[in-house]
């Protein structure tokens, strides 16, 4: 089977991040898990969430999925993808990132609403 949208390693995102790509990273974890550790730059949109927020993403950028272990993420590239979202998953999830993009708790990116959501306007 074919899956439609990339799959990036670890280390091909890093190069992307590097070489200044014009990409928006989405964590699907929940907020405690975000903020325990995220990539630089990601924002926090929930798995669970995404039905009623997706409308938030941007459409004129690539959007690079990650979760813990790629499940998720791939889950929500299938959908987007057949929604004309241009997207692409982190293989393996944040557990198998070994880049430098790591940020530790206690950062937080992005605007956040009333709600304590971010805010993904872009």
């Amino acid at each position: 089977m074919r899956i439609p949208y990339p799959m990036v390693t670890w280390d091909v995102l890093d190069q992307w991040l590097e070489g200044g790509a014009d990409l928006v990273l989405v964590d699907l974890r929940t907020g405690p898990e975000y903020e325990a550790s995220h990539l630089r730059g990601a924002v926090n949109l929930p798995f669970g969430e995404l039905p009623a927020r997706y409308r938030q993403l941007p459409r004129d950028k690539l959007l690079v999925f990650y979760c813990s272990h790629g499940a998720q993420s791939m889950r929500a590239c299938n959908r987007l993808e057949r929604m004309g979202f241009s997207v692409a998953n982190l293989a393996g999830g944040l557990s198998y990132y070994r880049g430098k993009f790591l940020e530790p708790g206690g950062e937080s990116y992005g605007n956040v609403d009333r709600n304590g959501r971010q805010d993904l306007q872009w």
